[in-house]
């Protein structure tokens, strides 16, 4: 990839430029709302914001933040910015997203003046988390060429994604699981299936899981999926990649139940159904969020 520092910006007036940092901003809050509703008409992110451990929700936003750095750096694939750049924009995403909760929670009638500061920082702490997501994704893949000067905008050349890499990938895999994730993982449905779930049920949901995350990045030919043909590195073949997407998955799965304390007297079968059944919400999530990030190649347009 091309330094960062090396490619020319468009000059831009004080009208323009104020026209496209509110430009923006609107498109960062609309897409964290876009993707992060669901979570804050949840009942049980109302209260994980009062149970969760505070060093727990240190945590989440932690690697939350780490996820909505590498989000950007996928967009400077195509607007290449420095890294005190990304940083001051990973910032503002959460910064964006911390208001964006506290409005919707207020207007929601979740936090009043009555409210304690403990609650009201415990549920705004859990809902920033999957808007600054969606508000990084939104800039990843939302985003309009011209707001940043990008060369399709002047020569008519159409630039894709440059290719992630396998790491990149698997990067990606992470934010993606997270934030689908944690549309499921509070939730007492969650719990409840699986009850009596049995273990050859659980191999077949395994097998089922990893046959559709497969199907849907090399087989299904939906935009941004890749060819089946193997790469140069062991982990850029289709099943290496699958099988490690699918673990990274689990991961992320097993995380959010410790996170939201699912696992404290919790048998080996209970367990393991919770990584299983929440890991198929996760594999799906990391198998779109490959989707997003295309194939890796670029094109001309003539």
């Amino acid at each position: 990839m091309n330094d960062p520092a090396k490619r020319p910006r468009q000059n831009q007036g004080p009208g323009e430029s104020v026209a496209t940092t509110l430009r923006q901003l609107v498109r960062g809050i609309a897409g964290g709302l876009l993707l992060g509703l669901p979570p804050l008409f949840t009942m049980e992110m109302w209260f994980q914001g009062f149970l969760l451990d505070s060093w727990k929700m240190v945590v989440l936003i932690a690697i939350t933040f780490v996820i909505v750095i590498g989000y950007s750096a996928f967009s400077g694939f195509r607007h290449e910015r420095t890294w005190p750049d990304l940083i001051i924009d990973s910032i503002q995403t959460m910064g964006i997203a911390v208001v964006v909760s506290l409005i919707a929670l207020f207007l929601l009638g979740r936090i009043d003046p009555d409210t304690s500061l403990r609650d009201a920082i415990g549920k705004i702490g859990v809902q920033t988390i999957p808007i600054s997501l969606g508000i990084s994704l939104a800039g990843a893949q939302l985003a309009d060429p011209k707001d940043d000067g990008d060369e399709a905008a002047d020569g008519g050349a159409e630039v894709a994604a440059v290719d992630a890499g396998p790491y990149g990938r698997f990067f990606v895999v992470l934010g993606a699981a997270l934030f689908l994730s944690l549309n499921i993982a509070p939730t007492e449905e969650s719990i409840f299936l699986v009850v009596g779930t049995n273990w050859w049920l659980l191999l077949l949901i395994v097998f089922a899981t990893l046959l559709m995350s497969y199907a849907i990045v090399f087989y299904a030919d939906f935009r941004g999926g890749r060819s089946p043909t193997a790469g140069d590195s062991p982990l850029d073949h289709p099943l290496t990649e699958t099988a490690v997407a699918y673990a990274l998955s689990l991961f992320v799965s097993a995380f959010l139940v410790w996170s939201f304390g699912q696992t404290e007297g919790a048998t080996v079968h209970t367990l393991v159904s919770q990584f299983v059944l929440l890991g198929v919400v996760a594999a799906f999530g990391g198998a779109a969020g490959r989707l997003l990030i295309g194939s890796g190649t670029s094109s001309e347009s003539t």
